[in-house]
C-alpha cells in the first residue's frame, strides 16, 4: 500500500458521522451551546441553518453525553417574551382583566430574564401577585412576589438574594422587600 493510500485511510476512518444537537438557534445561543461542550471536549461546531438562526453540529457518538450536559447546564436558554412582546394586542378592545394579566405576566418574564444572565443561575422563575384592592376600603392586600432560581450544582448564590430582592422590589410599584420570597434550587453535582 502507497503512502498517500495509507494516509486516505485514516483520514476516513478518523472522519465520524455527525448530527445536528440543536438547530434553529440565535447566534449567542449557539455559542453559549459550544461553548459549554467544547470545555468538556465535546467537539462541535455550527452552520448557518434558516432565516439567520445556526444549527450546533456533534458527533454522532457523543451526542448522548452533549445532551446530557446541555440539559444540567440548562442550554440552550428559553427565550423570554419580553413587555412589547407580551402586550401586543390581537383583538380591536382587550378587557382590564386581560390588559393586567398581560402586564404581570410581561413584568415576571422580564424579571426572570434579567436573573438568568447572574452568572450560575441556569433558569429563573418569577411570580407577581398585584391584587385588585378597592382604593376606598380601609383594609387593602399587599403585593407580593416569589423567584424561584435553577442554579448549577457549584454556584454559590446566597449572597446574591438581597439583590435579587432589591431588583424585584424596584420593579414593581409599592412591592415591599419583605414580601419577597427567594428560592434557589441546585442541580446535582456531574457523576464522575
Amino acid at each position: 500500500m502507497t503512502t498517500a493510500a495509507v494516509l486516505s485511510a485514516l483520514l476516513l476512518a478518523g472522519c465520524a458521522k455527525e448530527t445536528t444537537l440543536h438547530s434553529g438557534l440565535e447566534e449567542r445561543q449557539a455559542n453559549l451551546v459550544m461553548a459549554a461542550l467544547l470545555d468538556t471536549g465535546i467537539t462541535c461546531h455550527k452552520v448557518p441553518g434558516e432565516e439567520g438562526t445556526w444549527n450546533v453540529m456533534v458527533d454522532e457518538r457523543r451526542f448522548a453525553d452533549a445532551v446530557n450536559l446541555l440539559q444540567k447546564a440548562g442550554l440552550p436558554r428559553k427565550n423570554h417574551q419580553g413587555v412589547g412582546e407580551v402586550f401586543k394586542k390581537t383583538g380591536m378592545i382587550s378587557s382590564p382583566s386581560e390588559e393586567r394579566i398581560r402586564f404581570m405576566d410581561a413584568l415576571a418574564q422580564d424579571l426572570a430574564q434579567t436573573i438568568c444572565g447572574i452568572e450560575g443561575v441556569i433558569d429563573a422563575r418569577v411570580h407577581v401577585v398585584l391584587p385588585e384592592n378597592d382604593p376606598f376600603a380601609r383594609h387593602t392586600l399587599p403585593s407580593s412576589a416569589a423567584v424561584a432560581i435553577h442554579a448549577r450544582w457549584d454556584a454559590d448564590l446566597t449572597d446574591i438574594v438581597p439583590s435579587v430582592k432589591g431588583l424585584v422590589k424596584n420593579a414593581i410599584e409599592g412591592l415591599q422587600y419583605e414580601k419577597i420570597m427567594v428560592t434557589i434550587f441546585h442541580d446535582d453535582p456531574p457523576k464522575k
